[in-house]
């Protein structure tokens, strides 16, 4: 029998740990405290997240689940569906169940909120179950969305959102900022070119890129031309980003969904009503503070036949994800509502049903991490 040898801890920590995921990296923690400081430590976070294959996260009426592509660049790719273990005072959805509840990312944490139902969030690490709930008081407080001051060293933790009005217009939306860290919320002055800052669309379609959210908007009521508006949180102003890819206009009769691609880039998935083709679109360079001479390319286009209709009547959007060439989407079934995913290249269109009683469920993409939440005063 061969005498064990002992890897030297940079060769343990590269090739080994780094590659594990993060459910199995955790159990670690307990075993020295050396493993324990290397999980803290930001250089080995960085490698593992670079490595890591994103995943869709899940909200149903009572349950929590992450879905894991396995084998993508196999012929046949499948699924793994874990149900994970909800956060404390997850509140009941069953009667309250509405396109007003949201989950999706802020740098790799996911954010949780039940629009109308209670009067707090979720900022939430379920591989380390780790939970921040967020009170921010006011009950008709409806949150957009988290960023944070990128021009700042630390991560000062701030949430949009607007007071809902009854009977009133969108114009008349008051605008807010909520600070995570000293509990305050403080209303902000609206560009005044801006009709609808927060319009329905942007609710179901904004992404978060550096600190900032990012969404959809029309530039023109009449030619129905669009860009992407954002909202920057370290001047706490409205703006235009940039515009989409050049030569297309017809945008607003065809489903047009934004996301970041590769972790520091636009992706821009436009399915064409007619056809169903959809054609994958990105941007060159990464995404910087400005979006003067942004440059968007043609990844791929895909025209099998038995493509979904990625129609927006649909309660929640499409989300999806581009791995090389693969384009993985979650969303409805046309017919009975409960949650799929789509995998789809030049070779293969392939459907896969995730559960029965999964219908009708707010999702977003998500990439397992080992990132510790932030601590709030107050």
């Amino acid at each position: 029998m061969a005498p064990l040898v002992k890897l030297p801890w940079e060769l343990l920590e590269e090739d080994v740990l780094s590659h594990l995921p993060p459910q199995s990296l955790v159990r670690f923690r307990t075993v020295s405290n050396k493993f324990n400081s290397l999980f803290n430590d930001k250089t080995f976070i960085k490698n593992h997240l670079s490595r890591s294959l994103p995943q869709f996260i899940l909200l149903t009426t009572s349950k929590i689940y992450s879905i894991d592509i396995i084998d993508l660049n196999h012929i046949d790719p499948t699924i793994e569906v874990r149900e994970l273990p909800s956060f404390s005072n997850i509140p009941n959805r069953e009667t309250n169940y509405n396109r007003n509840t949201i989950v999706t990312t802020c740098d790799e944490l996911l954010f949780c909120n039940y629009r109308f139902v209670e009067s707090k969030t979720a900022l939430w690490n379920p591989w380390l179950r780790q939970v921040k709930w967020i009170e921010y008081g006011d009950r008709e407080f409806c949150v957009f969305g988290l960023g944070y001051d990128n021009t700042r060293p630390d991560k000062v933790y701030k949430i949009l959102g607007y007071l809902f009005c009854h009977g009133k217009l969108l114009r008349n939306q008051t605008v807010g900022i909520y600070e995570c860290a000293s509990n305050l919320l403080r209303f902000i002055d609206r560009p005044k070119d801006d009709d609808y800052p927060l319009s329905e669309i942007a609710k179901l379609s904004n992404v978060s890129l550096n600190g900032n959210i990012y969404w959809l908007a029309s530039s023109n009521s009449h030619t129905n031309e669009y860009y992407i508006r954002m909202f920057d949180f370290s001047t706490e102003k409205f703006k235009p980003f940039c515009r989409l890819f050049p030569g297309q206009k017809n945008h607003h009769i065809n489903e047009v969904i934004l996301a970041v691609y590769k972790g520091d880039r636009f992706s821009l998935l436009e399915q064409y009503r007619v056809t169903r083709e959809i054609g994958i679109w990105v941007t060159k360079e990464r995404i910087g503070v400005g979006g003067e001479g942004v440059v968007w390319i043609k990844l791929m286009t895909l025209s099998t036949t038995n493509l979904p209709r990625l129609v927006a009547e649909q309660v929640y959007r499409a989300s999806y994800f581009i791995y090389e060439k693969t384009l993985v989407m979650c969303r409805g079934d046309d017919e009975t509502g409960e949650a799929c995913i789509y995998i789809l290249r030049e070779d293969l269109c392939k459907k896969i049903q995730i559960g029965a009683r999964i219908v009708r469920c707010c999702h977003c993409v998500y990439t397992p991490n080992l990132i510790s939440l932030p601590l709030f005063g107050g």
